[in-house]
């Protein structure tokens, strides 16, 4: 009961209490304003996750949101991701493209925005339209970074290669090699291209370089050049050891485990071998003539083992594009052939592909697939220039027949001179069978101008002066070309107007390939690079010619032996390019860039009538 009441009066008091409070905050409440409640914050928006895409799907959508909104930071993020592709889509390459040109001028103009316009314009194989993008570098341009300084330099490697300006190139590569320090991966790919590029070179530009005229180049051409000269994995582990001594922190110290490895040369296995020939029609004589050489050399190279199939082109370009075809379906492991120039074009345009070693020149753009090897005169003309420079003449002058023949020799000549900075002291073009032959070669000696002098020198000093005329002092050298009947008419009127005092080069047309020493007497002392075949004997099939077989065109039987054994060796000099392969007309060399086989011939020299080979360049000078 004490404790109910007790419970009941606090029950009481605390109620009272309770309306105190009450009553208090309501007049509080009265007397000031009460402040709003402080809002809830806003849930926080969800944000979507994310996900780095792959390079693959994130260029077309950066590609598709440069249409969309065309600003240039958009369309250079989009343009930036396709090129960081390694094989990006035609038609991803070409949207690309057309975004770039769509921008405005003051946008194309940057140093930056010109790489990217010119790589672009690469990608697509418009190598003139790249290097007009790419124009001139800009040390001065604000957007002139490290990276874009290297893309430029690499993009301008690229179209020196491209037009084959292999010297100029190499130059790039070195000067790039040291900028991909921290790009592993590139500076191994740019070394690769150098080491191509070195075998690209003629013999005296190496000589040049070797020389000290690019110092970065020496140690690269001191390495080549050693492994050039031997032959077994011994040796070469000896001059890489001599050159890793003297150069033992070069980049190129990274590639030296393979090429060491490459020693000694190893033919792949033969197989089945395709030849695709013009056997009749009006190339048949050239095409058995090679024939024969191949027949020769395969015999020679793999004993008989793996299977020779040869089909007849009839010189008719869609029909050795449809044996092409049909023996990339039937399975062969390599083809050699077609040999005329239309015939290769239609052959090097093929989709489907076998390593295949076309016989004529054409411009495969970078397909591994094919290389190429010919006799011509354009080469001829470079191979007397090379031999000329390394000798030290410099300042040729130049006689050549009239007509097409004369004009591809003069357009090579200068080309060949121009890479080494020389030009001709003139170039006289005449026809030998000429009336007025006479006269005309005096002239272009310099005869006529020499004889004018002499006179003037008597009526200035009144005296009665008897002198022989002197052949132009401006020229160290002549060079002349033509076949051996042009120059049996030629070279008579050379030497009865003094030429002898000049040294004489030409071309192998010079040489109808088999001596006739009476009628090539005039000839003597005449220098000309030719096949090494005509000037050794080399024996048949078993002791025995081939059926059919002929040594009426001996060039182009040694062309055919050549053919085979570079086939053979192919896939193996491609990946170590400093090796070379004596052949029957001359000693081979690839370019691994442009996929030609390019020919060191021999040289020889008319005596007593008829040629005798000479050994070193300098023999005979």
């Amino acid at each position: 009961m004490n404790l109910y009441l007790s419970l009941a009066a606090g029950g009481r008091y605390r109620g009272r209490l309770a309306l105190s409070l009450l009553a208090g905050a309501i007049l509080a409440g009265c007397a000031t304003p009460r402040p709003d409640p402080t809002p809830a914050p806003d849930p926080e928006e969800e944000r979507p996750e994310v996900v780095d895409l792959p390079a693959e799907q994130q260029a077309p959508i950066l590609i598709s949101e440069a249409w969309a909104d065309p600003q240039p930071d958009n369309v250079r993020a989009a343009i930036d991701a396709v090129l960081s592709l390694d094989d990006p889509d035609g038609d991803l390459v070409d949207r690309a493209d057309a975004l770039w040109r769509d921008l405005d001028a003051q946008h194309r103009e940057p140093l930056a925005d010109r790489v990217r316009g010119g790589r672009l314009a690469a990608t697509r194989g418009e190598w003139e339209t790249a290097r007009e993008r790419l124009g001139a570098d800009d040390p001065d341009d604000e957007t002139r970074t490290p990276e874009v300084y290297r893309e430029g330099l690499a993009l301008h490697a690229r179209l020196l290669e491209h037009e084959r300006e292999w010297y100029q190139a190499l130059d790039a590569r070195l000067r790039l090699d040291g900028l991909l320090l921290l790009e592993p991966d590139d500076q191994t790919v740019n070394q690769e291209r150098i080491w191509g590029l070195l075998s690209a070179l003629r013999p005296a530009q190496r000589d040049r370089l070797a020389a000290g005229e690019h110092p970065d180049a020496e140690p690269w051409v001191w390495l080549f050049s050693g492994l050039r000269s031997v032959n077994s994995e011994e040796d070469a582990r000896r001059v890489a050891g001599q050159w890793r001594e003297r150069y033992p922190s070069h980049p190129a110290n990274s590639l030296l485990p393979e090429l060491v490895a490459s020693h000694p040369l190893q033919p792949e296995a033969p197989e089945t071998i395709l030849v695709l020939l013009p056997l009749s029609g009006d190339l048949a004589q050239l095409g058995n003539a090679i024939l024969d050489g191949i027949t020769r050399a395969y015999y020679a190279e793999t004993g008989g083992h793996g299977r020779l199939v040869v089909r007849d082109t009839r010189g008719d370009p869609d029909t050795a594009a449809d044996l092409y075809r049909r023996g990339v379906e039937d399975g062969v492991n390599r083809i050699i052939g077609p040999l005329n120039r239309d015939a290769v074009r239609a052959v090097a345009a093929s989709e489907e592909t076998r390593p295949t070693l076309l016989l004529n020149r054409t411009q495969l753009d970078g397909n591994g697939a094919f290389g190429t090897l010919a006799l011509n005169p354009e080469e001829d003309a470079y191979a007397v220039v090379d031999r000329a420079v390394r000798t030290g003449w410099r300042n040729p002058l130049v006689i050549l027949p009239e007509g097409e023949f004369g004009d591809r020799i003069a357009e090579a000549y200068q080309d060949a001179l121009a890479d080494h900075g020389l030009r001709p002291r003139d170039i006289v073009r005449l026809r030998p069978d000429a009336e007025d032959i006479n006269a005309r070669v005096g002239n272009a000696l310099g005869i006529e101008q020499s004889e004018a002098r002499i006179r003037d020198v008597a009526r200035r000093t009144g005296l009665n002066l008897e002198g022989d005329p002197q052949v132009r002092g401006d020229a160290d050298h002549l060079f002349v070309t033509g076949t051996s009947r042009q120059m049996r008419q030629l070279v008579p009127y050379l030497h009865f107007h003094g030429a002898r005092q000049l040294p004489i080069m030409a071309t192998p047309h010079i040489y109808a390939g088999q001596p006739d020493a009476n009628r090539d007497r005039d000839l003597n002392g005449i220098v000309f690079p030719d096949a090494p075949y005509l000037f050794t004997t080399i024996e048949p099939l078993n002791g025995e010619m081939a059926e059919g077989a002929t040594d009426e065109l001996p060039r182009f039987v040694a062309l055919g032996m050549d053919a085979m054994r570079l086939s053979l060796h192919d896939r193996a000099v491609r990946e170590a390019s400093h090796h070379q392969i004596v052949g029957g007309s001359g000693t081979w060399s690839l370019n691994p860039i442009s996929g030609d086989w390019v020919r060191e011939p021999v040289w020889a020299r008319f005596e007593s009538g008829a040629p005798r080979q000479l050994g070193s360049t300098s023999e005979g000078s």
